[in-house]
């Protein structure tokens, strides 16, 4: 069991299968007390270390501070029970990620396949505004409140965006269902920062990042196909030797990005990966709504469980509704 010392991790719970070797950023617990180790885990995810932060400039826990904090201990037999309801919610919701992952590598070989992003100098060739709008302007006006993706809501690995928040709609990227964004600013193009829009109600404008790239589709056929194109290597390698900007700040600009030469892939190829894509996005979309609600009952259900409030059953009662 480690949790997080400094920094950003400050307080964060993690569950340790494998041997592992602890930085000097985290501390770690070896020895249970004959408790339950998973119920210990879940107990830590429980408290808010961050109010326990001894830091100045650099967020600290001191562990001589945190022995001091008075927890619920059930028996152990409960302990048990207690780390098998939450857990089955985090099985749900590990499953759930396995299967997008799945389909994003499916998805991404079948995209090599298309060759879209093959073009080798010779020969006729489409650029990325021959079938993508880049930056475009939306131009449905945004009062008060709006969706908000921050950089640091945006997904390095997973193509799907899992948080996001809500703030008034100012200055930033407008983008809508079926959009890409890409970010454009060092570190995060060269950490593969970018995730496909589906998380908006039907007719709902978001907002972003300044540092946003917005790809839009001219066919919503091919909404997808973006996405996947920021992931393979030859257009990863264009985008980041044309960053320009002092050291520490480059970006990547909109103008490099539209005119991006492409192969000449036939018409019915390219539908016939838009059709797969969209499709298996679908249920990837299924899923991640699922995980969500998960998450929020198991964030509702882990206080209720750590200090006695409901029993068990309850809980049980609650999570065979939810699985």
């Amino acid at each position: 069991m480690a949790i997080g010392r400094s920094g950003a991790s400050i307080g964060v719970a993690t569950y340790v299968k494998e041997p592992y070797w602890p930085l000097n950023t985290c501390l770690f617990v070896t020895d249970f007390k004959g408790n339950d180790p998973r119920w210990v885990y879940w107990m830590l995810k429980g408290i808010d270390f961050v109010g326990f932060n001894s830091g100045s400039a650099q967020p600290s826990l001191n562990r001589n501070y945190l022995a001091g904090i008075p927890v619920y201990v059930p028996p152990r037999d409960v302990q048990a029970a207690i780390a098998e309801v939450l857990g089955a919610l985090d099985d749900k919701i590990a499953a759930n990620e396995r299967l997008s992952g799945a389909v994003q590598d499916l998805l991404q070989e079948r995209f090599a396949l298309l060759r879209l992003d093959g073009f080798t100098g010779d020969g006729s060739f489409l650029t990325v505004s021959d079938l993508f709008d880049v930056n475009p302007r939306t131009s449905q006006k945004l009062a008060g409140q709006a969706p908000y993706l921050g950089m640091k809501d945006l997904p390095d690995s997973s193509m799907t965006v899992g948080s996001w928040s809500t703030r008034e709609a100012k200055s930033g990227a407008r983008f809508i269902n079926g959009d890409v964004l890409l970010a454009r600013i060092t570190p995060c193009l060269e950490n593969g920062k970018a995730g496909y829009v589906d998380f908006l109600e039907n007719t709902e404008v978001g907002v972003g990042s300044t540092e946003f790239i917005v790809f839009r589709a001219r066919s919503p056929l091919l909404s997808a196909v973006p996405f996947f194109l920021t992931k393979s290597e030859r257009f990863r390698d264009f985008a980041i030797k044309h960053m320009q900007g002092t050291s520490g700040r480059q970006r990547l600009a909109a103008a490099d990005v539209a005119d991006y030469r492409l192969a000449k892939v036939d018409d019915e190829s390219l539908n016939r990966f838009g059709e797969l894509s969209l499709s298996l996005l679908k249920r990837v979309k299924t899923a991640v709504s699922e995980s969500r609600a998960l998450a929020r009952t198991r964030d509702e259900l882990l206080p209720l469980l750590m200090n006695g409030k409901i029993t068990v059953k309850d809980a049980e009662a609650v999570v065979s509704d939810a699985v």
